[in-house]
């Protein structure tokens, strides 16, 4: 008989042993292996031969094996559970503060509106309060340097009267500004004070009729003293006033605080910002093409 068939009919009379044992009744002994029972338990088993307790043994080896390796997918399964559990927990933490802080964004984003509409406020009270404070300041340029002595009320009282041909006015005082400077320079600006702002507007209106004022070959300019923003507000009409006067618009100034104002026809208009004159001009413009 050739080995290969021994070798089967062996194994199927071990298996009807294992049969009777079952039908007898006998139990299968499922006790523990002993300590010494390693994970290569394999190696031990009869594998040509297997009987019940070798069967047993391979079966509490695996058993074995796979709650070892079960624990401690469990275990790591714990681990991320608390981690989610406690990433859970700090984002619903983070949540209500970016709730909470959202709400105190939106109170200072008002807040802060409140206060810059009210600082806009005070700096126009306090840009009016300035300037209410120069109404009776004139700036006076070109005069130079030193000609007034010691004594620079006296000598621009009795001046103006001289030069515009008008009653001397009453100066509270009068003082340059700035520094020293040297001779090759322009001269420093002279401030005066009138004690009556009618005595302002006399020097105005009698400088405007002469047109132009000279001292010593000195062409002399009298502006009024303004507060630097309303000034750099009154400069920036300089280029739609030009381009007024090459439209022969002859009739405008600007008024305080910074509008200008405009005679056209025989009607006054008052712009607020260069950019409604640049408005006008382009409508005249646009008239004068299609006539």
């Amino acid at each position: 008989m050739p080995k290969k068939a021994a070798k089967e009919k062996k194994t199927m009379e071990s298996c009807e042993e294992v049969g009777k044992e079952l039908a007898e009744g006998e139990p299968c002994s499922l006790e523990q292996p002993h300590a010494d029972v390693s994970a290569n338990a394999e190696q031990v088993i009869n594998m040509e031969n297997p009987s019940t307790k070798d069967l047993m043994l391979a079966i509490t080896s695996f058993k074995q094996d796979f709650n070892t390796k079960i624990d401690g997918v469990l275990t790591e399964i714990r681990i991320v559970q608390t981690d989610v559990k406690d990433c859970s927990g700090r984002i619903m933490e983070a949540e209500m503060r970016i709730s909470t802080a959202e709400d105190e964004i939106q109170t200072l984003k008002e807040t802060i509106e409140k206060l810059e509409n009210k600082t806009k406020n005070l700096n126009n009270k306090v840009e009016d309060l300035e300037g209410r404070s120069r109404r009776n300041n004139l700036r006076v340029l070109g005069i130079p340097e030193k000609v007034e002595g010691n004594d620079t009320c006296s000598f621009m009282e009795k001046w103006i009267a001289d030069t515009l041909k008008i009653t001397p006015p009453v100066l509270e005082r009068a003082h340059r500004t700035t520094a020293s400077q040297s001779s090759t320079t322009y001269p420093r600006t002279i401030i005066i004070k009138c004690l009556n702002y009618k005595d302002r507007e006399n020097i105005l209106k009698a400088a405007r009729i002469q047109k132009e004022v000279m001292y010593q070959n000195n062409k002399i300019r009298f502006l009024p003293d303004l507060p630097t923003e309303v000034y750099k507000r009154q400069r920036s009409y300089d280029g739609v006033r030009k381009r007024l006067r090459e439209l022969g618009l002859d009739k405008h100034r600007v008024i305080y605080p910074a509008r200008l104002l405009l005679t056209n026809d025989d009607r006054t208009v008052v712009f607020n910002t260069p950019t409604d004159v640049n408005k006008y001009i382009k409508e005249l413009e646009t008239v004068t093409e299609e006539d």
